[in-house]
């Protein structure tokens, strides 16, 4: 079994709480119980009540556990999908650095990148994806793949906490990218850039070059703006250890620069014209003569969790609801 989320499984650590809880809630209803039910009826109150409670209390632990496994996305055996047939692969590259979480463009960066990665797997459905987030370092979340199920609940999931490290290296989400495209089939590649261009770490031209090198081109979307915008921190903004706001702005000379040494394109805000350029440019790189077929994949199986779930907690509520002249 693998999980698409493994960080989620930490969760199941709530479990011995609720189970205390559980237990004192038990302790002080069948106290209140026997005071009210009298002392002829004590013994067979006292059973009953223990019965009831341990079992709707067990399912209501298994109906938890099931909803935090199907919440960390599991999946065993394999299914088929079907093949790309345009020959072009795509690594989608976003910077979830904090920098990123800033209001200048609306409602955050982030979630405008998010939105446009989403209209271009609605635009390309033939097209494999893979997803990297980074930070101070880069992580491939999802390999190259046409399972826009899979590559929908990370976007969902998309934040500063998915990658590791801190600052942003954009010459490490790029390299990421680069490796995250890697196949044995000859296709088109191309890397999409979400980024405002911060690049803390790392050199991202040179990177750049060794993409183009490789015949990758960089299609890079800048997002915020020259002004800048402060950066929210709990109920503050984000200060620097001198106590002043920290400003974060666009850097739209590096990212033209990037986009220029691949042969890419550089955009300014990721609106619809954007895209539809962009839309453009990628189904020029579409080899129409490849064939397709079918690949495997790891096959998804949070439903079975969350019937587990529902299941269970159907259960605890018909256990409790049996009324207890049924049972005296």
């Amino acid at each position: 079994m693998i999980f698409a989320r493994p960080e989620v499984l930490w969760t199941l650590s709530i479990l011995p709480v609720v189970l205390a809880i559980l237990g004192i809630s038990y302790r002080r209803g069948r106290k209140e119980l026997l005071r009210l039910g009298g002392e002829w009826r004590q013994h067979r109150l006292a059973g009953i009540y223990f019965v009831k409670s341990f079992f709707a209390g067990l399912l209501l632990i298994v109906t938890l556990a099931a909803l935090i496994f199907a919440w960390s996305g599991p999946s065993w055996g394999e299914h088929s999908v079907p093949e790309h047939e345009n020959g072009l692969d795509v690594a989608l590259v976003f910077d979830v650095s904090w920098s990123m979480t800033a209001t200048d463009v609306k409602p955050d960066r982030l979630a405008a990148g998010i939105e446009a990665a989403r209209f271009i797997l609605r635009t390309f459905p033939q097209t494999r994806f893979s997803l990297v987030a980074f930070k101070g370092r880069a992580r491939i979340l999802t390999p190259l793949t046409m399972d826009t199920n899979d590559l929908e609940n990370w976007l969902n999931d998309l934040g500063p906490t998915v990658a590791p490290g801190v600052g942003s290296n954009l010459a490490a989400g790029l390299l990421e990218g680069y490796r995250s495209l890697q196949s044995p089939d000859d296709h088109h590649k191309a890397v999409i850039l979400f980024t405002d261009g911060e690049a803390r770490d790392g050199d991202a031209v040179s990177a750049a070059r060794t993409l183009a090198s490789r015949g990758v081109e960089v299609f890079a979307f800048g997002l915020g703006t020259r002004k800048g915008s402060t950066i929210r921190q709990g109920k503050g903004v984000l200060e620097d250890d001198f106590g002043f706001t920290v400003i974060t702005k666009l850097n739209p000379d590096l990212l033209r620069e990037i986009a220029s040494e691949t042969g890419g394109t550089y955009y300014y805000g990721a609106d619809r014209d954007r895209l539809d350029d962009l839309q453009s440019r990628l189904t020029s790189l579409e080899n129409p003569a490849v064939r397709g077929g079918v690949q495997w994949e790891p096959a998804p199986q949070y439903r079975l969790f969350l019937i587990a779930a529902l299941l269970s907690l159907t259960g605890a509520v018909l256990l409790w609801a049996l009324p207890w002249r049924k049972i005296l």
